[in-house]
């Protein structure tokens, strides 16, 4: 529905629903409500095609009638916002690949970038560190391209990547090779190939890394787990495949150090699992509770209290759904970026006050700052001249934007300087 509305619970027989819906329908017209209309009509088609043809309009006091009977809870725990937000372009970097960027993550601690591309590269990059003693390089140690990189929580030279080519690879990127060492695969670590397809992420547990998780659109998603003393770099074992799911695994999130969720195309529930008894708690996404199938989850995003999940679906409307960490409850819903293109790749990354969060995906290339609360457009930040593949988040620096128009670009704040 609109960018301002709420969780809505709907108490009523199941064979009303249509008229229910009708209702809303009719209300949204008689009131001048057009965008919303058309929102609302994508979002509520299948109880819509249910009504006959010579259904009569319902008068206002039906509406009413009909209104009343929904439970409509305000999103009390969401603060309003405070206009703190990145949006000044601040630097761009042109130079880094000449091809398309596949992904660019920052590591917390040093701020070094690393960025992936189809050329199947990964480089480790300086430009917004202010420690001297990183050196750039590049890495060449898949087989195809590399679709997600990530940084070990508590060892920042140990870096994770994740391949086209179905297997994830451990690089330590402070090791020094000797002379006349190809430089270009030195450094791993490890090499995992438990998977038969892409990979489109990898993780690290939040906090003390001690578990990974990659998500592979073999319909699996491997754990795995290391009992190695912080004297050396951590040796890391598979604990389990999970799965096969009903659909390829789009998605995935630790919530924190021992609760990952797992989104999948086709499956209208989250798949919350619990670490280390691996544990599994299925979550409706719908809030009526039915098994509908009416959306996938395309991207997942736990705000920085670790509270509320925002998933983006792969609606046209562009339908994102706030939920509370571990229920069905919708604290808000935003129809954002709205495409048609079935090949949209869509993003979203929170704001670290969590009263904003960036979204991504849409048909001009542009990123959309949203208030949390309300659900508003705050501000358009333009730049990218094709699809974004990455939106990344670093208090220290701002917002970090890469994508097919082979350009990272930084947003921070008018005022603040940029790491270097």
């Amino acid at each position: 529905m609109s960018n301002n509305s709420t969780h809505i619970e709907d108490n009523s027989d199941i064979s009303t629903e249509p008229e229910l819906h009708a209702s809303i329908l009719q209300f949204l017209v008689n009131h001048g409500y057009m965008e919303t209309v058309e929102a609302f009509k994508r979002e509520a088609r299948r109880h819509l095609d249910m009504i006959p043809s010579t259904h009569v309009q319902i008068q206002n006091t039906d509406i009413n009638h009909q209104l009343s009977r929904l439970q409509i809870r305000r999103p009390e725990d969401l603060k309003d916002g405070d206009n703190q937000y990145y949006s000044s372009l601040t630097a761009e970097f042109n130079d880094l690949h000449y091809a398309n960027i596949l992904a660019a993550v920052i590591e917390p601690q040093t701020h070094i970038l690393a960025t992936s591309s189809i050329d199947k590269t990964v480089k480790i990059s300086t430009m917004l560190s202010d420690n001297k003693n990183i050196s750039q390089r590049t890495y060449r140690h898949h087989q195809a391209p590399v679709l997600s990189i990530d940084f070990h929580p508590l060892i920042p030279h140990l870096m994770l990547t994740t391949s086209m080519d179905g297997s994830s690879v451990l690089v330590d990127t402070s090791f020094e090779p000797d002379f006349g060492v190809d430089v270009d695969s030195s450094g791993v670590c490890q090499v995992f190939k438990d998977h038969q397809k892409y990979i489109i992420r990898g993780l690290f547990a939040p906090e003390d890394g001690k578990y990974i998780a990659t998500a592979s659109y073999d319909r699996t998603v491997a754990i795995y787990e290391t009992h190695t003393s912080s004297n050396s770099l951590p040796v890391y074992t598979l604990l389990k495949k999970v799965g096969p799911f009903v659909g390829n695994v789009e998605t995935i999130c630790f919530i924190n150090s021992r609760l990952l969720v797992v989104g999948v195309r086709d499956d209208n529930y989250l798949h919350y699992i619990h670490l280390p008894d691996l544990q599994q708690e299925r979550i409706n996404m719908n809030s009526t509770g039915d098994d509908w199938v009416s959306f996938s989850p395309l991207y997942l995003s736990v705000s920085c209290d670790g509270n509320q999940l925002l998933c983006t679906t792969d609606q046209e409307s562009g339908r994102t759904i706030l939920f509370k960490v571990g229920e069905s409850t919708q604290l808000q819903n935003y129809y954002i970026q709205s495409t048609d293109n079935k090949f949209a790749i869509k993003r979203n990354a929170w704001h670290p006050s969590g009263l904003y969060f960036y979204a991504s995906g849409g048909d001009d290339y542009s990123i959309q700052v949203i208030e949390t609360k309300t659900g508003r457009v705050v501000n358009t930040l333009k730049g990218h001249k094709a699809m974004i593949r990455s939106l990344v988040m670093d208090p220290n620096i701002g917002l970090i934007t890469a994508g097919y128009d082979q350009s990272i670009k930084v947003w921070t704040h008018p005022t603040m300087p940029l790491i270097r």
